[in-house]
């Protein structure tokens, strides 16, 4: 079953995909179907790779600080002169 969306382009990634359409002989629906398709297939998601060695660092260099996102700059550059 196929379900109807809309989405939003620039004038200029329409044109470059109505052109690849035509280089293809492809329908843009098509053509955009496969590409993400593609692009989902791409990436590993994490149910596939658990093991990603970068998942130890994270949460490695705790400080306390719970209004870091807020704050960051006092924290990283002191306070103002």
């Amino acid at each position: 079953m196929t379900v109807a969306t809309n989405i939003r382009l620039s004038e200029d990634l329409l044109k470059t995909l109505k052109h690849k359409a035509i280089e293809e002989r492809k329908s843009l629906n098509k053509l955009i179907c496969e590409a993400i398709e593609a692009s989902l297939n791409a990436r590993p998601s994490a149910a596939q790779s658990p093991d990603d060695p970068f998942e130890a660092v994270i949460g490695a260099a705790k400080s306390g600080c719970r209004d870091g996102s807020v704050k960051h700059d006092h924290y990283l550059y002191g306070a103002k002169k």
